[in-house]
């Protein structure tokens, strides 16, 4: 009877291992399969086509009647020198703006400037060279004690200002002046605060290289001369674009024509983009006008060729034109959806109209090319991929994911053009985040 047992229980075991082999297998099977099974792809076969990416927006025409004269510049009007219905000539004067701000401005760039070429003559003739570099950082703070001072003073009048503003105590142009000064006060001080702590630093490194005191001065004032010299032509250019402003704020005719509005009547503060006049040019020239997003302007410039397109009784007609004009600033506007989006208008001239079928007032398609290629080597949009600040594709290679580096040009919402990284008859795979894939992974064209 025990060796029946044991039989058994031997037996027993003998059909349990089996069992656990058999299931080993299985597991091993599925594992290698799935190990080299192919993911099913979509696939694009690169060749070299043609690309042209095209923006539309509504505009409207006006048939050269109608020119608006937008200010450029914030500031009080001082003085309208033109009424409705004056004839003028390109390039009168119609309206003055306060330049007072501004001349105010010029005048502290004008001051900061002078100081700068002072010091960089004290430098070149050697007399800076008297003081030792730490003399030189002490006079440094001193300016920078004098600019703080000013800043918080004009910090706290601008905050007064704000206050007495709102109780209607002072004027706008008080509170605009108020600004004003209270900015150049803190451009100033920050300026003062930079040069003084790069002149710390510098010389703390100079020191720690050990150098002879007489070479630390040598390099110390060659550096600060270099700094002296920058900082003169940043004076020199915000007085160039400060005297440009300054222009501005004479608002000129930039047609002859009849003045048919003038909004400047009406109000005692310009701002930037806001409309003063408009002059009836009366020179019978199709003008296109329309407001475009500014993700789209940098693609866009003046003399660039367009089309306006128009449904007259169902039949489309077609015209062609340029670009003539975009503006300098952006204004806010609402989206049809009730999103608040940045535009800026832009006035295209149409070469002909056609046997006047288009009329003023008339609402027409504006069609701009943004990007043309006869031969560009593109790509689905879909089958781009971005890793820490790069693009990628997937790349077939002996039936496998090769992640490949490119280089895009330019991307339109269904393709991107590639400079870099793919040559025609290549294979990409097409939405490739969908597909999950990795670097290496076996992969199967679709049928």
């Amino acid at each position: 009877m025990k060796k029946n047992s044991l039989a058994q229980l031997f037996e027993g075991r003998k059909k349990y291992i089996l069992i656990s082999i058999i299931i080993l297998v299985i597991i091993s099977v599925f594992i290698i399969n799935n190990l080299n099974k192919a993911i099913d792809v979509e696939v694009y076969t690169v060749k070299q086509e043609e690309v042209n990416d095209t923006y539309k927006e509504n505009a409207v025409i006006s048939l050269g009647k109608e020119y608006h004269i937008l200010s450029k510049v914030n500031g009080s009007i001082e003085e309208v020198l033109v009424n409705e219905n004056s004839p003028v000539k390109k390039g009168d004067v119609l309206i003055k703006i306060s330049s007072r701000d501004l001349e105010y401005q010029k005048q502290l760039r004008q001051s900061s400037l002078d100081s700068y070429i002072a010091k960089k003559e004290e430098s070149d003739i050697g007399k800076l060279m008297a003081t030792s570099p730490m003399e030189y950082i002490s006079g440094l703070k001193s300016s920078l004690d004098t600019a703080k001072a000013a800043y918080e003073a004009a910090q706290t009048d601008y905050s007064a200002k704000q206050a007495l503003y709102e109780a209607q105590s002072v004027s706008l142009i008080e509170l605009e002046t108020s600004r004003a000064n209270f900015e150049n006060a803190k451009s100033n001080y920050e300026t003062a605060s930079k040069r003084l702590d790069e002149s710390n630093k510098y010389l703390q490194s100079l020191k720690a290289e050990g150098l002879s005191e007489k070479d630390i001065s040598e390099k110390f004032y060659e550096s600060t001369k270099k700094q002296i010299e920058a900082a003169i032509e940043s004076e020199k250019t915000a007085i160039e674009q400060l005297e440009h402003q300054i222009e501005d704020c004479e608002v000129k005719a930039e047609y002859d024509g009849i003045i048919s509005k003038i909004p400047a009547k009406d109000i005692s503060m310009a701002v930037a983009g806001q409309e003063l006049a408009v002059i009836d040019t009366n020179n019978n020239e199709y003008r296109l006008e329309c407001s475009v997003l500014t993700d789209v302007i940098p693609y866009l410039h003046v003399g660039d060729r367009m089309k306006a397109e128009f449904n007259l009784r169902g039949v489309k007609k077609s015209f062609d034109g340029k670009i003539s004009e975009i503006y300098d600033f952006a204004t806010e506007e609402k989206s049809p959806l009730g999103l608040n989006e940045y535009r800026v208008k832009l006035v295209a001239v149409l070469d002909n109209a056609g046997d006047d079928i288009l009329k003023n007032g008339y609402g027409v398609d504006a069609i701009f090319t943004l990007y043309k290629n006869d031969n560009a080597i593109a790509v689905p949009i879909g089958a781009v991929f971005a890793e820490d600040e790069l693009d990628y594709v997937f790349k077939i290679e002996n039936k496998t994911a090769k992640k490949t580096p490119v280089s895009i040009v330019y991307k339109s919402s269904t393709q991107a053009v590639i400079s870099e990284g793919l040559k025609e008859d290549d294979k990409v795979i097409i939405n490739a985040d969908e597909e999950k894939l990795n670097d290496g992974s076996k992969v199967r064209e679709k049928k």
